[in-house]
C-alpha cells in the first residue's frame, strides 16, 4: 500500500509518503494559517513518489481553518481523480514524540487554549478547550508529559511539538477509510468571520 500523508494545522505543515510502512518522501513546509501555495510544489516535487497511491491520509486538526479546508479539498480530489480511499486522524495524534501517552495543548484564539489528551495515537477524552487560568491550573495536575503545538502564552517552558505527516504516513495503512462523503475538519468553534460593516446611500 502506498500512503500520501499531509496534515496543514498548523504554520508548519507537512507531507510524506510511505509505502509498506517505510517512508519515500518528507518534507516540511511554511504554511502561516493555512495560507501558504507552498503545498502545491511540495506535491510537484514528489510527483514521481506518489505515483501509484492506493490512500491519502490527512491530519484534521483542530488548527488552522485554512490549512485544515486545504487538506480536506485535496483528499477529496484525490479520492475522486484517482479512486482512492481517504484516512483521517486528529492532528494532535501526529506528534512525533516517545511517549505513547502525553497531552497536547494549542491556541484556540480568543482566548482559549485546546487540551487533548492522547493515547496510542487516538484522542481519549473529548478534547477540552480551556481559559488560559484554567490551562495553567490544570497544568498542575497533568497525569502525563504536555507538549505545545504553537505559541501558547506563558507556557513556553512546555516543549513544542508539531504534527508530523510521517507519523501519519505509518499510521494509515491500519485505519479505517472514511466512507464516500464529505471531509469534515474538527473544528472546536466556530470560524470567525468578519461581517461587512452596513453601507449607508
Amino acid at each position: 500500500m502506498k500512503i500520501l500523508a499531509l496534515d496543514l494545522s498548523t504554520a508548519e505543515g507537512s507531507v510524506a509518503i510511505a509505502a509498506e510502512n517505510k517512508i519515500l518522501f518528507s518534507r516540511k513546509l511554511i504554511t502561516p494559517r493555512g495560507r501558504g501555495a507552498e503545498i502545491f510544489s511540495a506535491l510537484e516535487e514528489c510527483r514521481s513518489a506518489w505515483d501509484g497511491v492506493t490512500r491519502i491520509a490527512i491530519g484534521i486538526g483542530p488548527g488552522s481553518y485554512n490549512g485544515l479546508r486545504t487538506s480536506c479539498a485535496l483528499a477529496e480530489s484525490f479520492r475522486h481523480a484517482l479512486n482512492i480511499e481517504v484516512v483521517a486522524v486528529h492532528s494532535p495524534c501526529l506528534l512525533p514524540v516517545r511517549e505513547t501517552e502525553y497531552i497536547a495543548v494549542g491556541d484556540a484564539r480568543g482566548g482559549m487554549v485546546y487540551w487533548a489528551v492522547v493515547k496510542n495515537h487516538q484522542i481519549s477524552q473529548k478534547i477540552h478547550l480551556l481559559t488560559y487560568d484554567d490551562f495553567h491550573r490544570s497544568v498542575a495536575s497533568a497525569p502525563s508529559s504536555i507538549y505545545r503545538v504553537g505559541t501558547i502564552a506563558h507556557a513556553e517552558k512546555f516543549p513544542l511539538a508539531t504534527p508530523d505527516a510521517a507519523v501519519l504516513a505509518q499510521l494509515a495503512s491500519s485505519l479505517k477509510p472514511l466512507p464516500p462523503a464529505p471531509i469534515t475538519p474538527l473544528y472546536l468553534k466556530p470560524p470567525h468571520i468578519t461581517t461587512p460593516r452596513p453601507t449607508h446611500v
